[in-house]
């Protein structure tokens, strides 16, 4: 998932493959690089990536930052939803971290919030 960190990621994702001796493109790999997950830029929450942090914390006590794996979760719940990736098809997702994006975040004392509010 693109989060908007780089302007190029499609030819960051094929020099990264190239590195690795890959010699297929990124396409044919079966690589598939959504863009439509950023919002209004890299650092911005988007609504979509608040929603299935929520989710991912609620159901699976999965912490994501607002910034990569958040967008992240979100580009793949996308991909789902919109048929992308089809029941049975082998998907991974790679956490990558940055749970230090979420400290001080506005979005940590809310989900925190919310945490609380449930537990009472």
């Amino acid at each position: 998932m693109d989060t908007g960190a780089v302007t190029d990621p499609a030819e960051r994702v094929a020099a990264l493959l190239s590195g690795l001796g890959a010699t297929a493109t990124a396409t044919a790999t079966g690589l598939r690089l959504r863009t439509d997950q950023v919002g209004e830029g890299y650092g911005a929450l988007t609504a979509a990536a608040e929603a299935v942090m929520r989710t991912a914390g609620r159901t699976a006590g999965l912490l994501l930052d607002p910034v990569y794996s958040g967008k992240a979760l979100a580009g793949l719940a996308a991909s789902v939803a919109d048929g992308g990736i089809r029941p049975g098809e082998r998907t991974v997702f790679v956490h990558t971290g940055g749970l230090p994006g979420l400290f001080g975040h506005p979005l940590a004392g809310r989900l925190a919030g919310d945490l609380l509010h449930r537990a009472m």
